[in-house]
């Protein structure tokens, strides 16, 4: 095995993806994420494969996976040992009982992971989260659906509840519901586009609701009077890191704009996106005093929420953490991403975007010396 690149001592990271992913690697197809990262693993003097769990040999306990060849500059196949490190990379939506059998076998051989492998369960999360003071002023109000007396009684606090599945992210599982003077509303996307629909009793809004979660649980959320811009809700995708002293950086602050008529602002509703210290001087008039400020509270809020997720879900050496601002200037914990896709940093410049694909390589060394 052979990187043609580096020094033999340099760690073997292992990141695992989708069999789709290994497949555009096989075509000479990484796309800009996987570039930036493997750029970075030069920086951090790693090494870095790819691999999905079709190419994994159980038995042999080798992988068939895919490296970056600095002589040939292509991307080649090569058979690898288990890695030193390894970093998932792979969407928990589609993946399968192989998938799984990899983390299993990377558990088995107690192989270091950049992040944790519990799932983010949004109700397990909320219900864990709540325990601790500092974070319960900024959870929203959430139940679990039981049955149809829990939306009733949500009802009565609030005309607007969003729905959301357990597991599900990237807007995917989510249905914002309305209380209207007569009937109700409702809202979701569908196969990229969005589905709404008005109903004259809670009976027809209960079926609407039990076919589109098909079974699965969910859970009901109060809505929040999010700030606004140019009559759009706005929210705040941060990305959170770890770095090469196993310290916490906040490395950006994405604000998204929320495309119209769309009821929640991630990637998939296509929302603009900005820089945040430029957003909100400039767009909402905030003074530089009020700008520090809020920032200051934002990422105090920030470290408290990955810490406690960690309490609860293991080690992480990223989180993207989705924050609410409501128009009395109160910071709202979202959600949490576990496997950030780093979708809206990249409106950042090259130097904060080099650092969001540093910091997990860096952490990666840093767990590795914290085993000697």
């Amino acid at each position: 095995m052979d990187f043609n690149t580096g020094e033999p001592n340099e760690p073997y990271i292992g990141v695992h993806v989708s069999p789709k992913r290994i497949d555009k690697l096989t075509n000479q197809k990484a796309g800009k994420k996987i570039n930036r990262l493997q750029k970075m693993s030069k920086i951090a003097k790693v090494k870095i494969f790819y691999f999905s769990e079709r190419d994994v040999d159980f038995k042999k306990k080798l992988i068939n996976g895919m490296f970056y060849n600095g002589n040939t500059k292509k991307w080649s196949a090569e058979t690898f040992p288990l890695p030193d490190v390894y970093y998932s990379r792979r969407g928990e939506k589609k993946a399968n009982k192989s998938a799984q059998r990899v983390k299993s076998l990377i558990d088995e051989m107690d192989i270091p992971k950049i992040n944790s492998e519990r799932y983010y369960h949004k109700w397990h999360s909320y219900e864990q989260l709540n325990k601790f003071e500092e974070l319960r002023p900024h959870l929203p109000q959430t139940v679990y659906f039981r049955k149809a007396k829990n939306l009733q009684d949500m009802f009565r606090d609030s005309s607007t509840l969003y729905l959301k599945s357990f597991r599900q992210n990237n807007g995917a599982g989510i249905m914002r519901v309305t209380k209207k003077e007569a009937g109700y509303e409702y809202k979701y996307y569908k196969n990229k586009k969005i589905e709404t629909g008005s109903l004259d009793t809670f009976e027809e809004l209960l079926t609407v609701i039990r076919l589109f979660y098909q079974g699965k649980g969910f859970i009901i959320q109060k809505s929040i009077d999010l700030l606004q811009y140019n009559n759009k809700p706005l929210d705040l995708r941060c990305d959170v890191q770890r770095n090469g002293k196993g310290e916490l950086e906040c490395v950006a602050h994405s604000v998204r704009v929320g495309a119209a008529n769309s009821h929640i602002t991630n990637t998939r509703s296509k929302p603009e996106i900005h820089r945040f210290e430029a957003f909100f001087q400039k767009n909402l008039g905030y003074t530089p005093e009020e700008f520090n400020k809020l920032k200051a509270r934002l990422e105090k809020l920030l470290c408290d929420v990955f810490e406690k997720v960690e309490i609860t879900h293991g080690s992480f050496g990223e989180i993207g953490i989705d924050i609410g601002i409501d128009k009395n200037q109160h910071l709202w914990l979202i959600e949490c991403n576990m496997k950030p896709g780093k979708n809206s940093m990249w409106v950042y410049d090259k130097k904060t975007i080099n650092r969001a694909y540093l910091n997990p390589l860096e952490y990666a060394k840093y767990l590795l010396k914290s085993r000697n």
